[in-house]
């Protein structure tokens, strides 16, 4: 068997993993139960590493010895359909990292500072808990301790004057679950206390364990803003049996919950409208039919846990959309950048700030995640300043 042939061998099932990741994530922008998810899982496993396996195996009975590319010729008709397959998800994967590598902040933003705090470092005492995933959070090189606070400006032709300056510190995906500490989930809020934002925006995925609730006061409970602090819940908050345990315990700790609502804040005449949606998984979308968000003394905010209502914003013209879920990927691959993230959008929108007219919209990695793994990839906190364009 001739070199061409390995190549093409690793090409093909990179372009393979490429589309059974594609198509895991898409699922994932659906309302689908833990049980359902796993078993989808499952297969995906099998059929990731079962079909290159088979292959593998089946490399002795080819009995080619050509030097050309006429050994594809003599490949069987399975054979050929999955390196059809498989070339069809490389060309996927390559464009894919061009678009990873090819993707700039908009043209709306006019200032980036950024710095990162290993609190690991700071705190003096492991950071790691317990539970079958803490082995994750030991392995070497792990950035889960490492924070990156953002701040970030953006030029808005829709803000109106009042509203110029405004500030929104925005953190999503805690998954309190035990296997990373309390305390750094402490620490965290203690940075997000310095950034003094005008608003607090969570965008959901509190809990992966329901005996987590009580760490809510010494760490979403520590926040306070002169606007407010707002959340809407997620996926993995659904999956939960405590749900409307945890609205009400934020909500005891000064946080409104805006799933599926509309408020309104004024300021000399010009309203700011926040809503909150946490669709697929629960409630219904808020009703902004009737705010009008388009009129010059409106600036309509919705927070989102995905980013797969994106569409929605910009149909009801909200210009500023907050979320969250996808966690940037958690592992960034070199040059390929994330692999999996559970959107309908596939790693698109995994992380960052996308300008889709009207809206804005600004996709955190989150704090954490079920399991506690970093790379290339750091947890993330942003304050968010808008301006008046021009």
């Amino acid at each position: 068997m001739n070199v061409s042939f390995w190549i093409a061998g690793l090409v093909v099932c990179a372009g393979h993993a490429k589309l059974l990741a594609i198509a895991e994530n898409y699922v994932h922008g659906f309302a689908l139960g833990r049980p359902l998810l796993q078993r989808i899982r499952a297969v995906h496993n099998v059929l990731l590493f079962g079909i290159p396996a088979w292959a593998l195996l089946s490399c002795g009975s080819l009995g080619f010895q050509r030097t050309s590319v006429a050994w594809w010729l003599e490949l069987s008709v399975g054979w050929q359909l999955w390196m059809a397959w498989g070339g069809m998800g490389a060309v996927v994967l390559a464009l894919s990292a061009v678009r990873y590598w090819t993707y700039h902040p908009p043209a709306c933003q006019s200032a980036y500072q950024s710095r990162v705090i290993d609190i690991q470092a700071r705190v003096n005492e492991s950071l790691v808990g317990t539970g079958r995933a803490r082995w994750l959070a030991l392995l070497p090189w792990n950035e889960q301790f490492t924070l990156e606070v953002n701040e970030k400006t953006y030029h808005l032709p829709r803000l109106p004057a009042a509203w110029d300056g405004l500030s929104i510190v925005h953190f999503s995906d805690l998954h309190l679950r035990g296997s990373v500490t309390r305390r750094y989930f402490e620490e965290v809020m203690a940075e997000a206390v310095e950034l003094r934002g005008d608003i607090v925006a969570f965008t959901g995925d509190l809990l992966d364990h329901p005996s987590c609730l009580e760490w809510v006061p010494s760490t979403l409970g520590r926040l306070s803003a002169p606007l407010g602090c707002y959340f809407v819940l997620g996926n993995h908050d659904w999956y939960l049996p405590v749900v409307n345990e945890v609205r009400e315990l934020l909500r005891s700790h000064g946080w409104t919950d805006l799933a599926g609502r509309v408020m309104e804040l004024n300021r000399d005449g010009a309203r700011l409208i926040l809503a909150g949606t946490e669709l697929p998984w629960m409630g219904e979308a808020p009703p902004v039919s009737g705010v009008r968000p388009s009129v010059s003394d409106t600036f309509s905010i919705l927070l989102s846990h995905g980013p797969d209502q994106i569409d929605w914003a910009r149909k009801h013209n909200i210009e500023l959309m907050l979320a969250g879920h996808t966690h940037g990927g958690q592992i960034r691959l070199p040059i390929l950048g994330p692999v999996y993230s559970p959107s309908r959008y596939s790693c698109r929108y995994a992380s960052g700030v996308f300008w889709r007219s009207p809206t804005l919209m600004h996709v955190t990695r989150g704090i954490s995640g079920r399991e506690p793994i970093r790379y290339r990839c750091r947890p993330e906190l942003t304050r968010l300043v808008l301006r008046v364009d021009g």
